[in-house]
């Protein structure tokens, strides 16, 4: 007789509860932790408060090194710092031109403030005309005659005077001469225009986080940041019915 004629008995697995439910626990964790994964993953971005904090934190650095800067060095760094606000800013900025114009205007019209047409200027008075007497060679009436009627228009023949025939031509006064354009300005005039543009802009913007200035910026910016990134739901459509 060989051992395979002989039946082997197989140990049957046990499957206790205790082993399910911790098996279940597993999967449950792994699921949630999928989950939150892929939560983590959606949420990545930075919110808006973190958006308004990082704009106003590179465009006061720009403003900090022009307000550091000397001579000309000044214009310079002025010119970085309106890069800057362009480059993070200049979007938004071109909303506010065109836009707050025509939204301005209409709030205004609701609100009953109606600009009235400016009345016409008055009328130009008319010049009084000076006489210019050209003198003509010649002698008699004749000539005098000639004259005036070559001159044309509001001109008039004098008589002959020491062998010279004049016609006297009545001619509208010149127009005054166009004042001479400004200069431009020294050097140092326009290093201390610039300065004293970014001593204004400093006190708006804030140069320092603590700066109650720039937190009111950055408020304002995050409240930008979020109307921008906020759906609006669209609308949904009428039911149909009987009109």
């Amino acid at each position: 007789m060989y051992p395979q004629d002989f039946p082997v008995e197989r140990a049957i697995p046990v499957i206790s509860l205790p082993m399910v439910l911790a098996g279940l626990a597993i999967l449950a964790l792994a699921v949630w932790a999928g989950y939150a994964l892929a939560r983590m993953k959606k949420d990545d971005r930075p919110t808006p408060r973190a958006v308004a904090a990082s704009i106003h934190a590179a465009v006061q650095r720009k403003l900090n090194a022009a307000l550091a800067a000397h001579g000309g060095a000044t214009l310079n760094a002025a010119q970085a710092l309106v890069d800057e606000i362009d480059n993070r800013l200049g979007a938004a900025l071109g909303l506010t031109g065109d836009l707050g114009k025509s939204s301005g205007a209409l709030k205004d019209a609701i609100a009953g403030k109606v600009k009235t047409a400016p009345p016409p200027p008055p009328p130009v008075q008319p010049a009084t005309p000076h006489a210019v007497i050209v003198p003509i060679p010649g002698q008699g009436a004749a000539a005098a005659a000639a004259a005036s009627g070559a001159a044309g228009v509001g001109a008039s023949a004098v008589g002959e005077a020491g062998g010279l025939v004049g016609a006297v031509l009545h001619l509208p006064p010149s127009a005054p001469p166009a004042p001479p354009p400004a200069p431009p300005p020294s050097p140092a005039q326009q290093v201390a225009a610039v300065r004293a543009a970014l001593e204004a802009f400093a006190a708006y913007w804030g140069t320092t986080p603590a700066d109650p200035a720039a937190a009111a910026r950055i408020g304002e910016l995050e409240a930008a940041a979020n109307q921008l990134s906020t759906l609006v739901p669209a609308p949904r459509p009428k039911t149909g019915g009987h009109h």
